[in-house]
């Protein structure tokens, strides 16, 4: 017998093989599109069964958690510091003094401007008061003619008689007035008015060496220690968090519900905690104010809290990519929404991260099948519904809501009816993607029998034979 050559013989072995692997993965391309393949045969077909149940079709978001009764306050007047009465980890009420600065200086301009408005206010008094004037008017003599003698005509001393008798002395007349001079008067006024700004700006200046809290909370952070010099606002915020009980605003101070906030001494409270969170532009017209929500903490996945909506805005916050639901994930346009959170919040800090998701449909006590058991887009879908006796029927049905994984069906299909469904991950017929056989791609390609096998899907045939 002649002996083949070494080279051949490997040649020979390696075909044989190869018929080998063909024949078993001819069987198993077999076996597994006969199980996949749908028809009316009981138990080879996918099916699910329609039922009566909630459908709910949400949206999902990711944020952040934020009190807006979080606060960081500074001093309205800067100085040294002469007290600090407060911790980190501290609880405090609101209106609680939390520090204070020195006096010194804000007392001084406090006295000069009392002194000043003393002095207009006395300048307004005299203008007010205005100037006596005196004014003389000369007199005049006036006389009459009946002592100019008798009416016979006694002519001499007649005569000289009656003019004697018509002579008077004239008197002077002397008249005193008070003249106000009115715009003497109206610069006293405003001068009077800037008195009284600078003293009340000095009064608040002085009030403001003394830090209150403007909020009840725990106490975060605070910004120095006794001896220390601080800056001051100059000026007292008019917030809804200022004075309180026992105050009357002598600090400035800052809160805000989407970022972290700063002061001297930082008060948090996760009473009335928010969520500050991103939809794409697609989820963002689905939300409206009032929609059930619930919110998840990265941190812990495990605890779900419930949530409303408070408002959606309609304008774009980002232009980066996003992430929402199904294909709006990477969208480019994020707008904000604001979450009021209806959970306890006791355990809760401001910061957290969460993921959002918003009801935005909600159907009861309706007839709902799985998303993969219907065909088609819009209102109308086609439905297989498989008989007892296996055959099959095809329907058009009417669905409302179409929630993450189930649509519900408002007519075409009633309760108890099974129904046929597709694979979400094949497109072929055969049950594999593009109906053709796993790992088809593999031969060729100088990959061999060996190593990755035949394609993705055949990793296991050859097991590493590589020639």
């Amino acid at each position: 017998m002649k002996v083949l050559p070494r080279r051949r013989r490997a040649v020979l072995l390696n075909s044989l093989l190869g018929v080998v692997l063909l024949a078993g993965g001819g069987l198993a391309y077999a076996t597994v599109n006969a199980d996949a393949t749908p028809s009316g045969r009981s138990g080879q077909t996918r099916t699910a069964t329609v039922a009566k149940g909630t459908v709910l079709a949400t949206v999902s978001g990711s944020g952040t958690l934020a009190s807006p009764t979080d606060a960081g306050v500074d001093f309205v007047t800067g100085g040294t510091l002469t007290s600090v009465k407060v911790e980190v980890g501290d609880t405090v009420k609101k209106g609680q003094v939390l520090a204070k600065v020195s006096t010194t200086d804000a007392q001084a301009k406090v006295d000069a401007a009392e002194a000043a408005l003393n002095t207009a206010e006395a300048a307004l008094t005299k203008a007010q008061a205005g100037e006596e004037v005196t004014t003389t008017i000369p007199g005049s003599s006036t006389g009459s003619g009946s002592a100019s003698g008798s009416a016979g005509g006694r002519v001499g001393a007649g005569q000289s008689g009656g003019q004697n008798a018509g002579q008077t002395t004239p008197q002077p007349t002397t008249t005193t007035t008070v003249k106000v001079d009115a715009s003497q008067v109206a610069q006293a006024e405003q001068q009077v008015t800037d008195a009284q700004n600078s003293l009340s700006d000095a009064q608040d200046a002085l009030a403001g060496t003394v830090l209150k809290a403007p909020v009840g909370g725990t106490v975060a952070s605070v910004g120095g220690k006794v001896g220390d010099t601080v800056s001051g606002t100059g000026s007292s915020s008019s917030g809804s968090g200022q004075g309180g009980s026992g105050g009357s605003g002598s600090s400035s101070s800052s809160s805000s519900s989407s970022s972290t906030p700063s002061g001297f001494v930082v008060i948090t409270n996760p009473s009335g905690m928010q969520v500050d969170a991103s939809f794409s532009e697609s989820d963002a017209l689905k939300i409206k104010k009032g929609q059930a929500a619930s919110v998840t903490l990265n941190a812990q996945s495990d605890t779900q809290l419930n949530a409303k909506v408070l408002s959606i805005s309609s304008l774009p916050t980002s232009s980066g990519s996003g992430s929402g639901s199904g294909s709006n994930a990477g969208s480019a346009v994020q707008y904000a929404a604001k979450l009021q959170i209806t959970s306890d919040t006791s355990a809760l800090r401001t910061g957290m991260s969460a993921t959002v998701s918003v009801v935005t449909g909600e159907a009861d006590n309706a007839l709902y099948v799985p998303t993969n058991a219907v065909s088609g887009t819009g209102a109308s879908r086609t439905a297989t519904v498989v008989k007892d006796d296996g055959s099959t029927e095809r329907r058009t049905v009417q669905v409302g809501i179409e929630g993450d994984s189930s649509v519900q069906v408002t007519s075409g299909l009633s309760a108890g009816e099974k129904v046929e469904l597709t694979s979400t991950t094949t497109s072929g017929s055969n049950g594999f993607p593009s109906g053709a056989f796993p790992g088809a791609g593999g031969f060729g390609g100088g990959a061999g029998f060996g190593g990755a096998g035949f394609g993705g899907g055949g990793r296991n045939f050859g097991g590493g034979a590589r020639r």
